[in-house]
């Protein structure tokens, strides 16, 4: 299949700027696991410990609540509002022990392979990316088959990338595409949107991680900041559990329900 850029002379910058910016995207997020791999357990710690501490905050305000009226603490009812406050907070810890274990499990490839996979990718997206060719969203095989492609390459499997390649090469010979006429309207600010996206992702998080995990002094000084903020929230958990002692003194009756 060919595409034929018609009229539009900017086309060859805005076709680059697309897949550099899923070239940035794609190594935003190995720099996330890879900065997950260096740091997880200790993010893990220090966010289970604010959890910890907002946990007892709310606890504190039930408690200071039901001490200005006066009024008797049913435990039971203390622990069903803390379930549904934290609740949220609970997912997001999940979240981040399920991403750590991902990246525990990530595996650098050979450099040879990484190239491969790219090039690949490159070729076929000039062909199937829906922003390139619109063909892909008109057709469900086609659409099926670029999925294919992201997710290839997004977990850099060599094997799958060049299967699909096979079966995109076979789809195109079966459904007889030819030539395809493409015309991308408002390219001047698509490509100006390009760039601003791009400079974003190369200024912010994850991909910043980058230049931490290429410094060795940079990583050992991020791993003494971690310990440190572990250290702080560890003291102010105690601190709350001895406010929470503190209100329980001072008159709140609590019932616990007994089995």
């Amino acid at each position: 299949m060919e595409i034929i850029r018609v009229k539009n002379t900017e086309y060859s910058r805005y076709e680059e700027l697309l897949l550099y910016r899923e070239q940035l995207r794609k190594e935003a997020y190995i720099y996330r696991g890879l900065y997950m791999k260096q740091f997880g357990d200790l993010l893990l710690e220090i966010f289970e410990s604010q959890i910890e501490c907002i946990k007892k905050k709310k606890m504190l305000t039930y408690y200071q609540m039901a001490l200005n009226r006066g009024n008797t603490i049913e435990q039971e009812k203390v622990d069903e509002f803390i379930a549904r406050e934290m609740q949220e907070y609970q997912k997001q810890l999940q979240d981040m022990i399920d991403e750590n274990k991902a990246a525990r499990k990530m595996k650098e490839i050979p450099s040879e392979k990484f190239l491969k996979i790219k090039k690949i990718y490159r070729r076929l997206a000039k062909q199937l990316h829906p922003d390139i060719n619109p063909k892909t969203n008109e057709n469900k095989k086609l659409l099926e088959l670029w999925n294919m492609v992201v997710v290839a390459y997004n977990c850099n499997s060599l094997e799958d990338i060049e299967e699909a390649e096979i079966l995109v090469n076979q789809t195109f010979e079966r459904i007889g595409m030819g030539a395809i006429e493409i015309e991308i309207p408002n390219i001047s600010e698509k490509i100006e949107a390009l760039e601003k996206d791009i400079q974003i992702i190369k200024e912010t998080e994850p991909y910043q991680y980058k230049y931490i995990l290429d410094n060795s002094d940079l990583v050992q000084k991020k791993t003494q900041e971690l310990e440190e903020e572990k250290k702080a929230y560890l003291e102010y958990r105690s601190e709350l559990d001895k406010v929470l002692a503190e209100i329980i003194k001072s008159g709140v009756r609590i019932i616990w329900k007994m089995n």
